[in-house]
């Protein structure tokens, strides 16, 4: 037998080595793979465990359950919805969304608002009549230094507000803006032919229903004409379809105010010195009540409270809104505002419990009602009554002593 030398003997055993290295990966190998790994946790049950019951099995079938996992979310474009005409509209709770205030029926939402047209000038017309009774209150100015008014009657009604006033141009947006029927004494040519475009059978002039709807008094109560506005309801009943209306967005209210920006006690909004809207904060009855310059017997002017001519109570409201606005001026006479629509930038100012507070004001549209901002967030109403003011965007309050203030209407 022939001898190896030493390195032929130490390459035999190298190779053997290899081969031997080589079978056992491969016996493990084989051996991995005849053993299945496990995808989900098998819980042992033991044997003298009792057998489960139905429920205990569907438990542990999920437990052992693999989770399939959520698919990301896919972006696809979103078509808008087409708003449907519908003849009721649903009403979402029984809160008056201007006021706040808890309803006794809630299908006093689904009625048009009626607003009617009322007149501070002459000074002879005054006082208001039963204007404490509105929802909501407008104020604008109207030329040579004088303001009208539009009261909105919406849950509420009164048997007769007043005094009764011409229509103007701004009328009619505002009482599309509130989706409202329109009462007025009478209007000029113009102001009629948009009144027939704008608002095609809501505008009811003095002489549409005999009294108690519209009635006027004789020159020796005063000549002042006054609105029944459940009876004008009655009237448009009567000779025209039902008609609802799209339930406005709430505005938000709140019994106590967290944060503000100014003392507010007392408030004159000046058209002049001859024509005031004063208003002062009354802790005791948690309102702004309403002072205006009143001639005495010697002919001079002073600020006195003004009250209902009816009851004798003071006219007071909750809230007092200043909206900052671009007025249209045609003539010493005739003016409008453009509301610009979806603009959420115009500036507000807002009174309540003896408190000011700076944001802003718009609408998304000419038949959407009015909404309000502080801070980027809505404004706190007070639940209760609000006066709107339509002032310039040139007017600026000035402080006078602490906690009062005076603003000067200005159109330019």
């Amino acid at each position: 037998m022939a001898k190896f030398d030493t390195t032929s003997r130490r390459t035999l055993l190298a190779c053997l080595g290899l081969l031997l290295v080589l079978g056992i990966a491969i016996l493990a190998d084989f051996q991995s793979r005849s053993i299945p790994p496990k995808i989900t946790p098998v819980i042992t049950i033991a044997k003298t465990q009792a057998p489960l019951s139905l429920q205990q099995k569907e438990t542990q079938l999920a437990l052992q359950a693999t989770p399939t996992p959520i698919p990301s979310p896919t972006s696809f474009p979103i078509a808008s919805p087409t708003p449907v005409a519908t003849r009721t509209p649903k009403v979402y709770n029984n809160i008056n969304p201007y006021t706040g205030l808890i309803l006794r029926d809630v299908n006093d939402l689904l009625r048009r608002p009626v607003m009617v047209k009322l007149a501070a000038w002459p000074r002879s017309l005054r006082p208001f009549n039963q204007i404490n009774q509105a929802d909501l209150v407008l104020e604008y100015y109207n030329g040579h230094q004088t303001n009208h008014l539009l009261a909105l009657f919406y849950t509420s009604d009164a048997t007769a507000v007043g005094p009764l006033a011409p229509g103007r141009l701004l009328d009619a947006r505002l009482a599309r803006h509130y989706q409202a029927d329109l009462v007025v004494a009478s209007a000029p040519e113009v102001v009629e032919g948009v009144f027939a475009n704008t608002l095609p059978n809501r505008v009811f002039y003095r002489g549409y229903a005999p009294c108690p709807g519209i009635c006027t008094e004789t020159e020796a109560q005063g000549g002042n004409t006054v609105v029944d506005t459940a009876a004008i309801r009655d009237f448009t009943a009567k000779d025209r379809p039902p008609r609802t209306i799209n339930r406005s967005e709430n505005l938000s209210f709140s019994l106590k105010i967290q944060d503000w920006d100014e003392d507010a006690n007392r408030f004159s909004y000046l058209y002049a010195d001859f024509s005031v809207m004063d208003w002062r904060y009354n802790p005791d009855t948690g309102k702004y009540h309403l002072w205006q310059e009143a001639e005495n017997e010697n002919g001079e002017l002073n600020l006195q409270p003004s009250f209902d001519r009816d009851t004798g109570e003071p006219i007071a409201f909750e809230n007092i809104v200043f909206m900052m606005s671009n007025y249209i001026e045609y003539n010493s006479v005739t003016y409008d505002i453009n509301l610009r629509e979806a603009d959420p930038n115009q500036v507000a100012i807002f009174l309540r419990d003896g408190k000011m507070t700076y944001g802003t004001w718009f609408s998304s549209n000419q038949t959407e009602s009015f909404s309000f901002y502080s801070g980027g967030n809505p404004y706190p109403f007070k639940p209760g009554r609000s006066w709107y003011v339509f002032t310039t965007t040139f007017s600026r309050p000035e402080s006078t002593v602490d906690g009062e203030w005076d603003l000067v209407f200005k159109l330019k």
